[in-house]
């Protein structure tokens, strides 16, 4: 993808071109199509044709199941936050992974930041002992938002470069 496509792929739908680490964004020839949550103020690129549940209050804002592999998800979840403006206030990159890990009885496998369209967003690529995960944390407008993928160790090969897109994708505003 040229520099040229990756802009007007951003400015057309307002999805922030790449990480730090130089990965772009790509629709992965319709396996992705665009998503827009205006009440709860975010956007990505979901995964086409899976079943799609909103909010189960306290979980998560809205996911989506693969159909044939009910484990393998993509979940958004949203909460208040009063006082942290950044995800920076959470601490380093590289710490805030680490306590994730932790906290998933998880190895941290790779962190990254990005500028998600004027908010800060921290990436974190998981691996346990039965899955391995892609979470994107962000703050914006008093919320904290949390994006997760997920897939079986067994089929992660088969649905990383998919994961990959839809969390560079993720923008924190849904208008």
């Amino acid at each position: 993808q040229t520099a040229a496509a990756a802009a007007a792929a951003a400015a057309a739908g307002g999805v922030a071109p790449a990480l730090a680490g130089g990965d772009t964004f790509n629709r992965m020839s319709g396996v992705l199509e665009p998503f827009t949550d205006v009440q709860k103020g975010f956007k990505l690129y979901k995964p086409v044709a899976w079943n799609q549940f909103e909010a189960d209050p306290g979980v998560y804002d809205m996911k989506w199941v693969d159909l044939i592999e009910p484990f393998e998800t993509v979940q958004v979840s949203t909460s208040p936050v009063s006082t942290a403006t950044s995800i920076s206030a959470l601490g380093e990159l590289d710490e805030v992974g680490a306590k994730f890990a932790k906290s998933r009885d998880a190895q941290l496998v790779s962190s990254k930041s990005r500028d998600a369209d004027g908010s800060l967003a921290y990436t974190f690529e998981l691996k346990g002992d039965a899955y391995h995960e892609y979470l994107l944390l962000t703050i914006n407008r008093g919320k904290l938002y949390r994006l997760s993928t997920v897939a079986s160790n067994k089929r992660w090969s088969k649905r990383e470069e998919m994961y990959k897109n839809v969390v560079l994708s993720f923008v924190p505003k849904g208008f």
